[in-house]
């Protein structure tokens, strides 16, 4: 079995944001709009979402974040699925299309799907678990 964990930066610190264990020896695909890689990691390293990735002399150690760090992660993953939303609009002229009369149903559902979405992650920060259990908005895209 191997383990495979993926490491996304803030830029402030890096950590877990998925934690994989497979019988391959290749590691997944990075998943669309994640800045972060893949990292190998022995089987019976103790890891979870979330915890921090540190890098010292002896390899890397994950720890649980603190409740700052949980604050920061649970923003940056926020602004990263906005952003991504934000880079999908300009492709499709929803918008535009119901301004002039001529979105269909679906057109029209989509946008209202799309601003639906945005707001859910506007509000992600209201959640009774914020910030360390969320319960992210799955994007209509």
């Amino acid at each position: 079995m191997n383990r495979y964990v993926l490491l996304e930066s803030t830029g402030a610190f890096t950590y877990v944001a998925q934690v994989i264990d497979t019988e391959s020896y290749s590691a997944p695909a990075v998943p669309n709009g994640s800045n972060g890689f893949w990292l190998w990691v022995p089987e019976n390293t103790t890891v979870q979402l979330g915890w921090i990735a540190r890098n010292g002399a002896t390899g890397t150690t994950f720890t649980a974040p603190t409740a700052e760090e949980q604050i920061a992660i649970a923003v940056f993953r926020t602004r990263a699925l906005l952003l991504a939303a934000l880079d999908w609009t300009p492709r499709h002229a929803l918008q535009y299309k119901v301004d002039l009369g001529v979105a269909t149903s679906a057109d029209q559902a989509l946008l209202l799907a799309f601003k639906e979405y945005v707001i859910a992650l506007d509000e992600v920060k209201n959640q009774a678990g914020y910030p360390t259990q969320i319960i992210w908005p799955i994007a209509p895209f």
